[in-house]
């Protein structure tokens, strides 16, 4: 699955139940989800070319795209804000795609620990379509919700990594989280530094403050 230039989108069952709660109907069969994905693809397609006006204001152009008249939009969709909505909450599952990706080879220090929940941060925010989305406009309550489960996940690799590697993480789940906030809240900031790549001076720095905040958990046993 891929939803940065989504052409061919295929939810998964965990992605479904993501959009679920924005849509207007529920899909029943495949045929019906199908027309949502092509929607959903075809907005981040203009998201990513033309910007995110352009997908709120042009419903025509954006049916035309994904091929479907605009009833059928309608069927499934209150607004053009609620697809955007569907895209928000589809990256935020892709969190966990990026902490697995991150943490997928094993750590050879609790500082790559730390700096790897950067680098999957910087991953995520250097697509086009969640620097507008995250960056640029507010999120919702559901999916800022949906991005804090997300990051919960993240904290929690983390601290099986560190544990792997010989220490006793001393923190609680509200540690983990802000371990993550900080490389997160940075990572941020080096984008919006330094526009479409990210300010190397900024990653720096957040990888010296997650590294900073991660140390003050750890207690070494080997």
């Amino acid at each position: 699955m891929t939803i940065d230039g989504a052409e061919g989108l295929s939810l998964t069952d965990e992605m479904k139940a993501a959009v679920r709660p924005a849509l207007r109907r529920i899909p029943e069969q495949a045929r019906s989800w199908r027309r949502v994905e092509a929607v959903l693809a075809a907005a981040e397609q203009i998201l990513e070319a033309d910007g995110y006006d352009e997908v709120v204001q042009n419903l025509s152009g954006l049916c035309s795209r994904a091929g479907i008249p605009t009833g059928t939009f309608y069927t499934y969709f209150e607004n053009t804000e609620v697809v955007l909505e569907c895209i928000r909450l589809l990256w935020a599952e892709r969190i966990f795609e990026f902490a697995d990706a991150a943490y997928a080879r094993p750590c050879k220090t609790w500082q790559e620990v730390a700096d790897r929940a950067v680098d999957g941060t910087l991953e995520f925010f250097s697509h086009t379509a969640t620097r507008t989305l995250w960056l640029a406009h507010q999120l919702s309550a559901p999916a800022r919700e949906a991005e804090l489960r997300a990051n919960a996940w993240v904290g929690s690799r983390m601290r099986v990594e560190v544990q792997r590697l010989g220490y006793a993480f001393t923190g609680d789940e509200l540690d983990e989280l802000v371990l993550v906030e900080i490389a997160d809240q940075l990572s941020r900031l080096a984008f919006r530094a330094h526009g479409d790549t990210p300010d190397p001076a900024l990653v720096d720095r957040a990888k010296r403050a997650t590294r900073a905040y991660l140390a003050t958990l750890l207690i070494e046993t080997k």
